[in-house]
């Protein structure tokens, strides 16, 4: 059975990747060239000591694109995790602890939010989405709206969890030394049922930066010159016949990004209830 003080290895694996990636999305500015640079001395050239993956239909180097690609993928897929946060936890807690009318409100909100297919919504609210939403840098917005539903797991697992715990000799004896309402679900309901929450988070976060990279190829996430994984692979369509690179490398980036937010995930779920974990 695993041990809470040893840390499982998917969770290293992801996190040791998630720290590459990361620090070189954080490093593009200083060690990368300009990724909007247009050559067209160097169009669609293959991998080289100079261009170490290639370059594009414009000169641009490929490597820099990518490398600046991962600091949009990360800050879309960590502000909608904590946006989706931000929301998840209250209405769980509020449907879970206050039970009655306060859970058939958000009961019935999170059933209203799940009728509609998740990515025909985003879409939705992107292309016609109210005038303030679009004020927002395309980060935000694409951030914003993938919230929109990815609060729905995160309170349905909180609210299960309160459901589970309220009626525990945990809260009976917290009542019965005098605690107060908040006190009892900020300090013993929430951290007894922050596990799952926890671990759809990291989830999150894998399930947004696909989902920013599928919105951004069809066009409505983010917008050129800034260069994101979704929007190469748009870029890569025209040329995948003679430049297979232009698609091999972003698709890679983005495999290997998605891989380590869930190996993270899986980690975390393994470390934090180890009693679920397979020997």
């Amino acid at each position: 059975m695993a041990s809470r003080g040893r840390l499982p290895r998917p969770l290293v694996a992801g996190l040791l990747l998630l720290a590459v990636i990361s620090a070189a999305g954080l490093a593009a500015p200083w060690v990368t060239a300009d990724p909007s640079g247009i050559d067209l001395r160097q169009v669609l050239k293959p991998p080289s000591s100079q261009h170490w993956l290639g370059t594009d239909g414009l000169g641009r180097d490929l490597a820099s694109r990518v490398i600046h690609g991962t600091r949009v993928s990360l800050a879309v897929g960590l502000l909608s995790a904590l946006l989706a946060l931000l929301a998840g936890i209250p209405l769980g807690a509020a449907a879970g602890y206050m039970g009655g009318v306060a859970d058939g409100i958000i009961s019935r909100l999170m059933e209203a939010v799940l009728c509609f297919p998740a990515l025909l919504l985003l879409l939705a609210l992107l292309a016609a989405g109210p005038g303030w939403l679009r004020s927002f840098p395309d980060i935000v917005q694409l951030a914003a709206v993938i919230a929109l539903t990815a609060w729905i797991p995160i309170a349905r697992y909180l609210r299960g969890e309160f459901l589970h715990l309220v009626g525990s000799d945990l809260v009976a004896a917290a009542r019965a030394s005098g605690a107060g309402h908040l006190r009892i679900v900020f300090r013993h309901l929430l951290p007894a049922a922050l596990t799952p929450v926890l671990v759809t988070a990291a989830f999150t976060v894998a399930g947004a930066i696909t989902l920013e990279a599928a919105i951004s190829f069809i066009g409505l996430g983010i917008q050129p010159p800034t260069p994101s994984w979704g929007g190469l692979l748009t870029e890569a369509r025209h040329h995948v016949d003679k430049a297979w690179w232009l698609a091999l490398f972003p698709g890679l980036a983005l495999f290997l990004t998605v891989l380590a937010s869930n190996l993270a995930g899986e980690g975390l779920r393994d470390w934090l209830d180890p009693e679920k974990t397979p020997e």
